[in-house]
């Protein structure tokens, strides 16, 4: 009975990893024509989807959104809608970005080759350094993380602070983000 068990355990396991998640997500014909997603099959970058709620404005400001251990940045995509609507409510001249981030080896990133050794939190900060720079983005004006994503969102600004980066870098601005992710959660 046990082996029974581990072999289709271990079948499930085979289908569930070789399978794209956007193929079975039961969502993604309602979520395509707001969410604007991009997968990259590049060394050294992260997958990601942007959510924006009027895509054809330009952003004026950008969130990176991070997800917890064994998460994505899927997990975050109602929080994500609601937060930018909030944000655009009380300032209509903020167009927010929110850049939901696969971190390394979770989500659809973990098909990337070239993701090296080690597999810290450090590395995984500069993971997003790189993902700003292979795109040609402006840093982001604020990081989200949950759970290990907000120790990567730490390593990622204490990173910026030193200059790790490159002199380009832009330390997070400081706001009332957090304030407000309190209220929409209460």
């Amino acid at each position: 009975m046990a082996a029974s068990l581990r072999a289709s355990s271990s079948s499930l396991r085979s289908r569930l990893l070789s399978s794209s998640s956007a193929a079975w997500s039961p969502w993604s014909h309602v979520l395509s024509s707001s969410v604007h997603s991009e997968a990259s099959n590049q060394t050294e970058t992260l997958a990601f989807d942007e959510i924006q709620l009027s895509p054809e404005k330009p952003s004026t400001a950008t969130a990176f959104v991070l997800h917890g251990l064994l998460g994505s940045g899927r997990n975050w995509r109602s929080f994500s809608r609601a937060l930018a609507s909030e944000l655009r409510d009380r300032s209509p001249s903020d167009e927010w970005r929110m850049v939901l981030v696969d971190l390394r080896n979770h989500g659809r990133s973990a098909g990337i080759k070239g993701l090296r050794p080690p597999h810290d939190m450090s590395t995984a900060a500069r993971d997003l350094a790189d993902l700003v720079k292979a795109r040609g983005w402006a840093w982001p004006d604020v990081v989200v993380g949950h759970s290990m994503g907000g120790k990567v969102a730490l390593d990622f600004a204490e990173s910026c602070s030193r200059g790790d980066y490159g002199e380009s870098a832009d330390l997070p601005k400081q706001n009332s983000f957090g304030c407000l992710i309190l209220f929409l959660v209460k």
